[in-house]
């Protein structure tokens, strides 16, 4: 018998990739979510979504990619961690994704950028640039970001940025006041405690499961030792069933949450 057929599972519940399909929608997530749709589909603006490591964000990110990806009306693309150290490379990565000839010349590429989503636009198509780990983006590519935002008619964006990072890139977009002055902000932040148990059990359900193997008591020491933070109670949660499986029992205490938790030096 293995894990799953012991819990009487189809899937694992608990895995800290970004899969959409376990997307817990909070009240903070949906808030979220229906901002960044309502400002896209008006093109009013570009956003920048910040919180701490394991709040979401890529998640959330990964959600808006696919609804997005569903919609004839949207070109969306989706880059990770740019690590690209010039807006030279960075404007390549993104025509390169948008499928955008590239020019030798960094003029040249940014006036073959602008001709596509002028034919986007007149297409009635929605290019929308996603970017995670947007922390990583330097100085000179962040100059870049605010040089597409003039690409514009008289009353809307011809492109939608959306940018996900830690509290670095709030920090970075607001030391840059010309560009902060043009986007429009979302914080992530640390979930309730009842909130973390019902995502808990939104997993458990999603993965074929009934009611998860959780005393109250442990809930309460999830939230406690997560600080709240989705990843590090997914982390705790799946190092859970794996040791209650290895001794073969059927519930998680308090006790044992705190003693799995310690063992996972979250705060390092």
């Amino acid at each position: 018998m293995d894990i799953l057929q012991y819990y009487h599972l189809n899937e694992q519940p608990f895995r800290t990739s970004p899969n959409p399909r376990f997307l817990y929608l909070s009240d903070q997530v949906k808030e979220a979510l229906a901002k960044v749709q309502y400002m896209t589909k008006e093109r009013i603006g570009p956003l920048y979504m910040y919180g701490p490591i394991g709040s979401g964000k890529t998640s959330l990110m990964r959600r808006l990619y696919d609804q997005l990806q569903d919609d004839p009306g949207y070109n969306a693309q989706l880059l990770f961690a740019p690590n690209a150290k010039t807006a030279n490379a960075f404007l390549r990565l993104i025509m390169d994704a948008f499928g955008v000839p590239t020019h030798h010349s960094y003029t040249q590429s940014l006036k073959n950028f602008e001709d596509f989503l002028l034919t986007q636009y007149t297409s009635h198509v929605v290019p929308v640039l996603l970017v995670d780990e947007g922390q990583n983006m330097t100085r000179e590519i962040l100059k870049l970001i605010h040089y597409l935002l003039n690409f514009e008619t008289n009353t809307e964006k011809l492109l939608q940025i959306v940018l996900a990072g830690q509290e670095e890139l709030a920090q970075k977009v607001l030391r840059y006041r010309e560009l902060a002055s043009r986007m429009f902000p979302i914080a992530m932040n640390a979930m309730s405690a009842v909130d973390l148990q019902d995502m808990i059990a939104f997993r458990w359900m999603v993965a074929g499961g009934k009611a998860p193997p959780f005393t109250d008591a442990a809930y309460k020491e999830l939230f406690v030792s997560s600080k709240g933070l989705p990843r590090d109670a997914i982390k705790i949660a799946d190092e859970t069933l794996r040791d209650l499986f290895v001794n073969q029992l059927h519930e998680a205490d308090g006790e044992r949450i705190q003693h799995i938790a310690s063992g996972l030096n979250l705060n390092t």
